[in-house]
């Protein structure tokens, strides 16, 4: 759990509602084909839960910072960086308006190419 603490008061936010958020944000993203598994751990788990949201989403949270990586799989022929770019983008700004946490690093890995 997260809080963050402004001039109106404190906030807390789970980190299993930013997984969704981002998962959500991310698969609506032009060129986005799938999320890739992060580590050998997260291939089990999305072998035993197929509809686990935390796939491909590694959250880094310490002293109310937010980092962000993202592991995808693109579509052939997409602009590779038009599609970070615009994940990136997409990402702050969903983050932001729904929890008022500024992302220090949104990082965008691209793990493959699906045809």
């Amino acid at each position: 759990m997260m809080m963050i603490e402004n001039h109106l008061g404190s906030i807390r936010v789970t980190k299993d509602y930013l997984y969704k958020l981002i998962a959500r944000t991310v698969s609506s993203c032009f060129g986005v084909a799938d999320l890739n598994d992060v580590s050998l751990m997260q291939t089990v788990q999305s072998k035993i839960f197929p509809d686990d949201h935390y796939r491909g989403i590694l959250l880094k949270a310490k002293h109310n910072k937010l980092a962000v990586d993202l592991h995808i799989i693109t579509g052939i022929g997409a602009n590779m960086t038009a599609i970070t770019d615009s994940i990136r983008n997409k990402v702050r700004y969903a983050v932001e308006q729904s929890t008022g946490i500024e992302p220090t690093a949104i990082n965008v890995y691209i793990d493959g190419i699906r045809a």
